[in-house]
């Protein structure tokens, strides 16, 4: 399995320094040929994914893998649709160069500000057929 252990830096130009507060896998897939889903488990994908919750301040380590039959991604987002601005330097491969299926890869970030977000998968088409969740950033 191939990780693509891609951690882009903070919108600040700043370095996450310490140890990651919350640590969590997710897994995206096609549960069916029309939905395509995340999950915390490799065999309960959901759509929407399920909701992600963090305090601001966190140092915030996300793996993703791909348990799917075709390439997927991960961002968190200011909106649900694969225009939506990338936030907190969150995201696992791209749009253009996905996770292939069994690949996994991981990001670390600090969730920065208290506020409503989206994670996403950014490759065109996949949020539209149920790649996200919501992620909430509590004070």
């Amino acid at each position: 399995m191939l990780d693509l252990g891609l951690q882009p830096p903070l919108p600040t130009g700043g370095g996450v320094v310490g140890k990651a507060s919350v640590t969590l896998v997710l897994y995206a897939g096609e549960p069916s040929a029309s939905t395509f889903a995340f999950g915390l488990k490799p065999d309960n994908l959901t759509s929407p994914g399920p909701t992600l919750t963090f305090r601001v301040s966190d140092i915030v380590n996300v793996t993703l893998v791909d348990v799917g039959k075709i390439s997927h991604a991960f961002a968190v987002t200011d909106a649900p649709h694969t225009n939506g601005k990338t936030l907190f330097g969150a995201a696992i491969a791209s749009a253009s160069m996905p996770l292939n299926p069994g690949e996994k890869g991981t990001v670390v970030f600090k969730a920065a500000s208290s506020g409503s977000y989206y994670y996403i998968c950014p490759v065109p088409g996949h949020p539209e057929l149920g790649m996200w969740g919501k992620v909430i950033v509590n004070l």
